[in-house]
């Protein structure tokens, strides 16, 4: 459990950072452009658009740490309240993750440079989404008043509760030309880089 809650924080933490450093995304720097001479059945995404729908995606799986944590760093020692903030928390976060997933996939990449990173992007959402549902699914099955309570929500969970790997996508869109820019001015990305600012000081 105490993995758990510390695992919860560097998330938020690692959330925070990624927000903050925003600026870091977009300097000027623009690759080459490509010769797109070949037209995709669906038109280009609007970049804008893209990264608001990312933003809006994790958005609430950040909300979901913070009030993960208040539970759990407010001196909340009761399993059964544990387990709820966690089953809401992995329920919220699976459920905004994998509709993010298919509400990127049916926008389609921005341009083609940006194809492979709206791939993987895609990937992580869905693939993230699947994790956390089947997590909560697990911990619905737990009972908090079995002895063993704290050891087996140790073993639920896998890279999905890696903190490292959605800094590591917030990244990677911040340090795009195109869409690090995006990221910039989409309203829901700005809403969250805010709301993150005020949490983190």
């Amino acid at each position: 459990m105490k993995h758990r809650i510390a695992l919860a924080g560097v998330f938020a933490a690692v959330l925070v950072t990624a927000a903050c450093s925003g600026s870091a995304g977009s300097s000027g720097t623009s690759s080459a452009a490509p010769t797109s001479t070949t037209t995709s059945a669906a038109a280009s995404a609007d970049p804008v658009k893209w990264a608001g729908t990312f933003c809006a995606g994790i958005s609430p799986t950040i909300e979901g740490v913070l009030e993960l944590l208040q539970v759990m760093l407010g001196g909340e020692t009761d399993p059964a309240a544990q387990k709820q903030a966690l089953l809401d928390y992995a329920t919220k976060s699976g459920t905004s993750m994998a509709e993010a997933g298919a509400k990127l996939e049916d926008l389609g990449a921005p341009s083609p440079d940006t194809q492979a990173l709206h791939d993987e992007l895609v990937k992580f959402f869905t693939d993230s989404g699947k994790s956390l549902n089947t997590a909560s699914e697990e911990l619905a099955k737990l009972d908090p008043n079995d002895p063993e309570f704290a050891t087996k929500l140790e073993q639920l969970g896998g890279d999905e509760a890696d903190p490292s790997k959605l800094q590591e996508q917030i990244k990677k869109l911040q340090d795009d030309p195109k869409l690090g820019a995006a990221f910039k001015e989409a309203p829901e990305c700005v809403a969250m880089s805010e709301k993150l600012k005020g949490l983190g000081g």
